[in-house]
């Protein structure tokens, strides 16, 4: 019985470990969104939105 403890947690790292893997592989493959001109990286308050009348 022990083995088999020992077996199933060897394979649940394994597979953990491979999906972790590939996970890091697709976000470091998305090129960054780029910001159209004229945006700002910073929100827009309510207030702003009210003086532009949005």
């Amino acid at each position: 019985m022990k083995r088999f403890a020992i077996g199933l947690l060897s394979a649940a790292a394994v597979a953990t470990t491979i999906l972790l893997v590939r996970q890091q592989k697709e976000e470091d493959t998305k090129p960054p969104r780029p910001i159209p001109a004229g945006e700002t990286q910073s929100p827009i308050s309510l207030e702003r939105i009210r003086e532009l009348g949005l």
